[in-house]
């Protein structure tokens, strides 16, 4: 009868055949799959249907939700910025004016 020690170097054994194995089925599963949506001409929604699967095409059609205001322009409330993306014109004066100091565009949250 074998020695624990010795199964489980055997199971690691197989652990590491099964990865190579697997790996290579993976491939070649992928490459047949990749061929017959060529073939076919078909979409991720074609072969996804009703589980919002979208193409990489549409993807970039998708408007994220605008994130909340974090800034407030003193000189008119109407301009807001969220801190994220480039800064606009009013909040780059505002903070050259005060030296880098923007608390007092910060839009106060309760």
């Amino acid at each position: 009868m074998p020695t624990l020690k010795e199964l489980l170097a055997q199971q690691a054994e197989l652990a590491k055949q099964i990865e190579e194995v697997r790996g290579q089925e993976v491939t070649a599963a992928i490459q047949s799959i990749r061929k017959i949506i060529e073939e076919y001409e078909l979409e991720a929604s074609d072969v996804f249907p009703g589980l919002g699967v979208t193409t990489v095409k549409s993807e970039s059609k998708i408007k994220k939700p605008k994130a909340p205001a974090k800034y407030r322009s003193s000189l008119d409330p109407s301009k807001t910025w969220s801190g994220k993306g480039k800064p606009p014109e009013w909040f780059k004066t505002y903070r050259d004016n005060n030296g880098g100091n923007v608390d007092g565009l910060l839009i106060e949250r309760s």
